[in-house]
């Protein structure tokens, strides 16, 4: 064979190889990325342990962590725990979600008297935390809590996941803990819009979605990292930024995992109370706690007389 022949192939064949770890290099995280995403969004993992933190220049520092867990053999059976920590006074409270109903847990009454301080309370309080609020038929909650539908989330998810395809190679790349993609400022705004074409998104209006948008415009050094685990079981965020000469942080990590024997029971009827009839035993126990104290006071105060009366009387003696 002629040996420029051999030359000129072994020269096309070396520039081939080479282009083609250019183009491996740079699109293997993506595509892993956008694989352990999927992997993540088609998941049947029914626990997710999840914990979000946020911070700026002053005292603001709040961080919330709990665990969701999705019934293995009814999905639409969900229980959430959740702990708030503001400014390191943590208040708990427990959550459960059916197809038509969503009920808070009496327990955040506790949980919030015992952030005041007032221990005494909260012992009166204790008795409480075994009834749930229907938070559906609350006036004052329905608009916090909605019960959530797991195969319209699950598949706006996946639709979301199609957004991450497009986006430039180069944005992609591995790290120790999975696959990570950085987002600027309008790559956020652009992912807005998609998310806002989903049926979860369309439950803000067009409004709303432009009002989140320009949210952004004042934001200054926007860093954006989002991380996917390998086989889709964990994700994480990492935003970064400052406004108003602020420096402003907010990160969240959530772990999965499945358990087939975990099973979700909802309140039984007779434990779940309307938000008036909740209001009216708790107004009771705290009655109940300060006529003790008042008690408890008056007989201090006829105690502390009796001994002084008595003292005067050895006096005068």
């Amino acid at each position: 064979m002629n040996k420029t022949v051999v030359v000129g192939t072994a020269v096309v064949v070396i520039a081939a190889a080479a282009g083609g770890g250019t183009y491996v290099a740079l699109h293997m995280p993506k595509r892993q990325f956008a694989s352990n995403l999927v992997k993540m969004t088609k998941s049947n993992d029914n626990i997710a342990n999840f914990r979000v933190t946020a911070s700026g220049t002053g005292d603001d520092t709040g961080s919330a962590s709990g665990t969701l867990k999705a019934d293995a053999q009814n999905e639409n059976n969900l229980a959430v725990h959740l702990k708030v920590n503001d400014k390191n006074t943590p208040e708990a409270m427990n959550i459960k979600m059916d197809k038509k109903h969503v009920y808070v847990s009496a327990d955040l009454l506790t949980s919030s008297v015992k952030s005041y301080g007032s221990k005494g309370l909260t012992e009166a309080t204790k008795s409480l935390d075994k009834y749930w609020l229907d938070a559906s038929r609350s006036v004052s909650l329905q608009d916090t809590y909605s019960p959530i539908k797991t195969k319209e989330v699950r598949s706006d998810a996946t639709s979301v996941t199609e957004w991450f395809k497009d986006l430039d190679s180069s944005k992609f790349k591995k790290v120790s803990n999975g696959y990570q993609v950085n987002l600027n400022k309008a790559d956020m705004k652009n992912l807005m819009t998609k998310i806002s074409k989903t049926k979860s998104g369309k439950e803000l209006s067009k409004s709303e979605w432009k009002e989140a948008k320009s949210a952004l415009d004042p934001v200054k050094n926007f860093k954006l990292k989002l991380i996917v685990g390998d086989k889709g079981k964990s994700f994480a965020i990492d935003f970064s930024g400052k406004e108003n000469n602020r420096k402003e942080r907010l990160t969240f990590k959530v772990n999965t995992k499945r358990d087939n024997n975990l099973k979700v029971k909802m309140p039984a009827k007779s434990l779940i109370k309307t938000e008036t009839q909740l209001t009216a035993l708790l107004q009771e126990k705290m009655l109940a706690y300060y006529s003790d104290q008042i008690d408890a006071t008056v007989d201090e105060f006829n105690s502390s007389s009796s001994t002084s009366s008595l003292s005067d009387d050895i006096l005068d003696a």
